[in-house]
């Protein structure tokens, strides 16, 4: 169906009948973003467990690419940087992270284009598509680099025994919130040059800054576990998960994407009174 008879999508604000729309920039960007977030929610819940499979297994590369640099030249830095060719990869091959839904698809539901169930039914299915792809990168990257086994081991009891205490859930924010911003710089070009630098600049703060991330870390935790000498078990990724999940979709919702509704809040209030051709979604 071309886009001009599709229900779900907004029309460019220089073709709506509103002469008094605003029509900067910021606006456009909003357009774009309802539009994009209304397609990734109707996709498929097949599709959506693959892109979240992907996600996680390239992710891994970077992982990976992290290690060996920063064990060749002996720089952290450096380690941190190579890590972010997983969040380009990602960008590329648009695969997707949990840690990426909390802008985009939650623009569509704010505007009123999508019910809250279908936001839900996204980050649930991308969750678990991120955890299996964890765990298939994990246990190939730990047959494959036995080197690789006292780094693993130590960060996986790092974040697996990690305290739940202010200093930890405000880091777990800031890694919701990091990569929010990621996705909000992607929202503002089309150019594929602009959204690499995006993503090579996220990979390496969520790399670098010593954030908690429900999603790398649990890479981490599962390369431990799969080595069979860390004295870790299952259920210490579960202590682990489940309230940094809960603080990076905290840190990501309310540290970026509020505010970006709010800056945009004529448009998303259009949106949700109908003021736009688009119609909503069948719930």
């Amino acid at each position: 169906m071309s886009d001009e008879h599709d229900p779900t999508r907004i029309a460019p604000l220089d073709c709506r009948e509103d002469d008094d729309t605003d029509t900067d920039g910021l606006s456009e960007a909003m357009i774009k973003q309802i539009n994009e977030g209304t397609e990734r929610l109707v996709r498929p819940p097949a599709a959506l467990l693959v892109t979240g499979i992907m996600g996680s297994l390239e992710v891994g590369v970077g992982l990976l690419a992290e290690y060996i640099v920063t064990a060749s030249t002996g720089s952290e830095m450096l380690g941190s940087i190579a890590f972010a060719i997983g969040l380009v990869i990602i960008l590329l091959a648009h695969s997707e992270l949990f840690t990426e839904g909390f802008l985009v698809p939650v623009s569509s539901v704010v505007a009123g284009k999508m019910p809250l169930h279908r936001l839900v039914r996204f980050w649930a299915i991308t969750f678990a598509g991120n955890i299996i792809g964890a765990a298939v990168i994990m246990a190939l990257l730990v047959v494959a680099y036995p080197d690789m086994h006292p780094h693993l081991i130590e960060e996986a009891r790092h974040y697996a025994l990690m305290p739940i205490d202010p200093q930890h859930v405000i880091l777990a924010a800031l890694g919701g919130m990091f990569l929010t911003l990621v996705t909000r710089m992607h929202q503002f070009t089309d150019e594929v040059v602009p959204m690499i630098i995006a993503s090579t600049i996220g990979g390496f703060l969520l790399s670098a800054t010593g954030i908690v991330h429900s999603i790398l870390d649990t890479l981490f935790i599962f390369g431990g576990l799969f080595t069979g000498e860390s004295g870790l078990v299952f259920t210490d990724w579960l202590s682990f998960v489940w309230w940094v999940a809960l603080a990076n979709l905290i840190g990501g919702l309310g540290l970026v994407s509020a505010l970006r509704f709010v800056q945009a809040g004529q448009v998303v209030r259009e949106q949700k009174n109908g003021d736009s051709p688009a119609g909503k979604h069948p719930q």
